[in-house]
């Protein structure tokens, strides 16, 4: 065989080897981790910074409810406008407590249920129950979240939607 031929042929079948190892290596280490997740870690992490929220609500606290959200955040409030932005969340949250009667007792939990992990974006169902005076009328609540992993670690919600507080008897 002639020396010219050889060499094409040869970095031919080296460049398909490279080509099709490359391609298993890559696909394996490209697709995004997808997972239910209800325990560990991020789901942890997740649930503490509900819980930062819930804290910050019952306290009338509208910038601590507003630094659990993105700088671009999206809030749909039920039968309202969506609220786009930390600011407009901040806002909306500031003139609802300002309506509030600081005299009621408000106790509130919001309880994780399950994510769906997909690499550093999570998509959250929960649910809450709240208690609003003092004769005890209560209600519960279900929500959805689309939560981004920041670089320092914590989950900031980019999308809130829940449905009403429906009065448990």
């Amino acid at each position: 065989m002639n020396k010219p031929i050889f060499k094409i042929l040869t970095s031919a079948v080296l460049l398909i080897i490279g080509f099709v190892c490359g391609t298993f290596y890559n696909k394996s280490n490209d697709e995004p981790k997808k997972e239910i997740v209800t325990s560990g870690s991020d789901f942890e992490m997740i649930q503490e910074v509900t819980n930062e929220f819930v804290t910050a609500w019952i306290n009338g606290d509208a910038e601590g409810c507003a630094n659990t959200y993105s700088e671009n955040a999206v809030f749909m409030v039920p039968d309202q406008p969506s609220y786009h932005g930390r600011k407009a969340i901040k806002d909306r949250y500031a003139e609802m407590f300002n309506k509030r009667n600081d005299s009621t007792l408000i106790e509130m939990t919001e309880t994780v249920k399950e994510v769906i992990m997909l690499d550093d974006w999570a998509v959250i169902r929960g649910s809450g129950f709240e208690t609003r005076d003092s004769e005890g009328a209560s209600g519960t609540y279900k929500w959805i979240i689309l939560s981004k992993k920041q670089p320092n670690g914590k989950w900031e919600s980019v999308w809130d939607i829940f449905n009403d507080v429906e009065e448990v008897e």
